[in-house]
């Protein structure tokens, strides 16, 4: 059967390629593995329980917000409910703990607050963040091509220039004395996985704004229900969606896309093909072409990937508010020190690793029993802490890292170990598992200086009429920039489609 697009996986950004070509009268296939949307970003239950599977907060999703404003751009919006989230979270240090509200200004006068001797440092930073944010949105509403857009960079977005050069400890170097400050202001690191010593100002300056100084919203129901209604209105299109379906070939003709063959030996053809499947596997594996394969597959090798994670996911006998959690979320950090705060994560030093700390239900109570809750628990791990172990060696390792994880939660929130009905663990073998991401990596390629921005991956490949999509391309990882790179992809296949 022939078809406008095929979309491999019906992930994020997959998702939002879908919706913006079968919105423009386009046919089109979206094949995914799983049996529901969502790719790493689903919703799943257990006992009455619903859990989200990775998801702790998509910015810009208040009423003025970007992505907001692609759900409504699309008529999504009109199909889930929203719940309006009153600040973002509580950060928990050795000498501090404090609440982030959103807005700049409420940031920047909480970091006052508590650094006084850096007021005019501070000053400083936050007008440059105005200027490169001001450059920004200019460079993101541009009509021109992007090739002319990068030639007149240096004259009409300096800024982009200078700060795709640097990484978050640089920039704050500039302005700041304060170690403590530093690492107070660089927290939102743990939303990418990359400490700020390696991590691309330019992807951490678009990702505050996001989180910090723009409101946002959870969705009723969990964020499983919104990629539920982009399925709705992609099939009211007149598109197809299957689901519990591998690709297993790309078939391509003189280095152009031709169709896909799947795990059941059916053929799909189309003009054009938007990969949201990792990077790796699409251009390594699912091309049938074998030189352009061993292209990539040097090209690629040399990139680093990002880290997994670990996680527990908690049913509880009574909301864990009734516990002391009175934030939906909390970052707890034993050190100021993020090179430490990463390492002792990823080497699953269970002690001292940075833990993520979400409580869903206190946003949407239908998300648990009735007098009940849920609890997430977060850091982040290797998979080389989970090769070569037995059936046996896994299940022990997995619930003795569990436990400790619990008990360490228990200190702020004491009697959690009495409360717990269910619990579930997800280690690296499990995004893996899931997801087919290599080694279980949940942000595509780590968001270092030479692999953000415009150095980052393409969506257009070296195949004629081949796309990608997702967190391992353009602009990068979190549901929002998905959908982002996906509308990037479908704005591509659409001008290939005429």
């Amino acid at each position: 059967m022939e078809y406008d697009a095929i979309i491999i996986g019906a992930g994020a950004g997959g998702l939002a390629s879908a919706l913006k070509l079968s919105s423009n009268g386009k046919k089109v296939l979206v094949i995914e593995r799983q049996p529901v949307p969502g790719g790493c970003a689903t919703t799943f239950t257990r006992r009455g329980f619903t859990f989200e599977s990775s998801m702790h907060c998509v910015n810009s999703l208040g009423e003025k917000g970007e992505f907001r404003g692609f759900l409504e751009e699309f008529g999504v919006d009109k199909k889930v409910d929203f719940i309006k989230l009153k600040d973002f979270c509580r950060i928990i240090y050795p000498e501090d703990d404090f609440i982030v509200k959103f807005g700049k200004e409420n940031f920047l006068n909480l970091l006052k607050d508590k650094f006084p001797q850096e007021s005019e440092g501070l000053n400083k930073l936050f007008l440059r963040l105005d200027n490169f944010y001001r450059q920004f949105d200019k460079f993101c509403i541009s009509q021109l091509p992007m090739f002319l857009q990068l030639i007149l960079s240096p004259l009409f977005y300096p800024e982009i220039i200078k700060l795709s050069s640097l990484t978050v400890k640089d920039l704050l170097d500039k302005y700041l004395k304060d170690e403590k400050l530093k690492s107070i202001i660089s927290d939102l690191w743990r939303f990418v996985g990359v400490a700020p010593s390696k991590l691309s100002a330019f992807y951490f300056l678009i990702i505050l704004r996001g989180y910090y100084f723009e409101e946002t919203c959870y969705v009723k129901g969990g964020y499983g229900r919104l990629f539920e209604a982009i399925v709705q209105k992609i099939k009211e299109n007149g598109s197809e969606i299957k689901y519990n379906t591998t690709i297993k070939t790309i078939i391509t003709e003189k280095k152009q896309v031709r169709g896909v063959i799947t795990d059941k030996g059916e053929q799909f053809f189309a003009k054009t093909i938007i990969s949201n499947a990792n990077a790796i596997e699409t251009l390594n594996e699912l091309i049938d072409d074998s030189a352009i394969k061993e292209e990539y597959r040097g090209k690629l090798g040399k990139m680093e990937k990002s880290v997994s994670v670990f996680q527990v996911y908690l049913g509880l006998s009574k909301p864990a508010k009734e516990l002391g959690m009175h934030n939906f979320m909390i970052s707890l950090n034993t050190s100021y020190d993020h090179d430490k705060n990463f390492n002792d994560s990823i080497n699953a030093e269970c002690d001292n690793c940075l833990l993520e700390v979400v409580d869903h239900v206190q946003l949407d109570s239908s998300l648990a029993p009735q007098g009940k809750g849920t609890l997430l628990i977060m850091t982040f791990d290797s998979y080389k802490n989970w090769e070569g172990l037995s059936d046996e060696e896994y299940r022990q390792r997995k619930n003795r890292l569990a436990g400790k994880l619990v008990k360490r939660v228990e200190k702020i929130l004491p009697g959690l170990s009495n409360c717990i009905e269910v619990m579930e663990v997800a280690t690296p073998r499990t995004m893996n598992r899931y997801t087919l991401s290599p080694e279980g990596v949940i942000y595509g390629f780590a968001h270092s200086v030479m692999q953000s921005g415009i150095f980052r991956l393409s969506q257009e490949t070296s195949i004629k009429g081949l796309f990608l999509a997702g967190a391992w391309t353009r602009p990068g990882a979190g549901v929002h920039a998905c959908f982002i790179s996906g509308f990037d992809a479908a704005e591509l296949a659409l001008k290939r489609l005429g």
